[in-house]
């Protein structure tokens, strides 16, 4: 009966130092990944307006329309049955492209996504977003020193966003 009870004891203390170890580590900053922490653009994904978001991640520039940026969102292409997990693809033969944003128009926060890309990250992008309600879509792209845009209109279903 005590090699039962002793069993118990070391699996209890080993629980208990694990957690402590972890708790002490994650609040001394050792597993935050601090290189992603230092460039969020926290003023981007909160505001509540696509200009806003917009001026806030990429400054105050020109947008040119480009026939060089595709650009399809759910699955047909206008689309979504859930807003929850929507499709995108963003495709470009544009060069040096430094960064891909993703906004939705009637979401409560308009930036869905923001990406920062070294030159070696090749197009087409694939990921999901979530969508609140039937919306223009935006992909904007800075690329050599410019912004292109294009956007979709998206017809959802059920809503993703609360």
């Amino acid at each position: 009966m005590t090699d039962k009870r002793f069993e118990q004891r070391r699996t209890v203390l080993k629980g208990v130092i694990s957690a402590s170890t972890l708790a002490l580590v994650a609040t001394s900053g050792l597993l935050l990944p601090q290189r992603v922490l230092a460039h969020w653009p926290t003023d981007a994904f909160n505001s509540k307006t696509v200009e806003d978001a917009l001026l806030a991640l990429l400054g105050q520039a020109e947008i040119a329309d480009d026939e060089m940026v595709k650009f399809k969102v759910g699955s047909p292409p206008s689309y979504a049955v859930n807003g929850a997990s929507v499709p995108i693809e963003v495709q470009s033969s544009l060069k040096d492209i430094q960064r891909i944003a993703i906004l939705v128009e009637k979401n409560p926060n308009p930036l869905a996504m923001s990406l920062e890309l070294s030159p070696s990250v090749k197009l087409p992008f694939k990921s999901m977003i979530k969508i609140a309600e039937d919306s223009l879509v935006i992909a904007v792209i800075n690329a050599g020193g410019k912004l292109y845009k294009t956007s979709r209109m998206v017809e959802v279903d059920i809503g993703g966003c609360a």
